[in-house]
């Protein structure tokens, strides 16, 4: 695996990796995913043994496909707000919606978080490297129908693309990343 470039999805704020087998960066790749129909019946059928589970409350794959493009749409919008307000807003920057990755581990500096969708029992998740309260990098996003990570291949690819962009930006330091700016 290997990072090609870091864009800008909100100046001195948010910052997403492309790595070198995708086509998008990451956060644009998960929202495009994700409100994606086609990606959504095909990854809800092939995880459908998950979706069945009483916590999801039996619902269809054809529901969990609208709740998951409405959630998609909010939690972009709240991602790009938050991230935007969190420049001169101190209480609400985006350490408030992301989250360290394990309760009551802290990493410190380039800890590895999440942050969950908006709607109630959101299985939407995005990946991220925080660099300060207000600066994170997305390495990767995920559809988590599972109580943990380590037993879905999906979901254990993106530990492994969170510790890969937490050792690149510790081995570069943020100070000497590109950062290619998305128009």
């Amino acid at each position: 695996m290997k990072i090609i470039n870091t864009f800008v999805i909100v100046k001195d704020s948010l910052y997403s990796v492309q790595y070198e087998t995708e086509m998008l960066n990451e956060f644009a790749k998960c929202f495009e995913l994700w409100n994606d129909p086609i990606y959504l019946r095909a990854f809800f059928e092939q995880h459908k043994e998950d979706l069945e589970h009483k916590f999801w409350n039996d619902i269809t794959i054809e529901d969990a496909i609208i709740k998951t493009r409405e959630d998609a749409q909010l939690f972009e919008e709240e991602l790009l707000y938050i991230a935007e307000t969190g420049k001169t807003e101190r209480l609400e920057t985006l350490s408030t919606l992301f989250e360290p990755l394990s309760k009551g581990y802290i990493y410190g500096k380039f800890e590895k978080d999440k942050a969950k969708g908006i709607k109630r029992h959101s299985w939407l998740r995005m990946y991220a490297i925080r660099i300060e309260a207000n600066l994170f990098v997305v390495c990767g996003g995920a559809i988590k129908l599972t109580q943990t990570m380590n037993n879905r291949d999906h979901l254990i690819l993106e530990l492994y693309k969170l510790e890969f962009t937490r050792n690149h930006l510790q081995d570069e330091g943020n100070k000497h990343l590109e950062f290619v700016e998305i128009n």
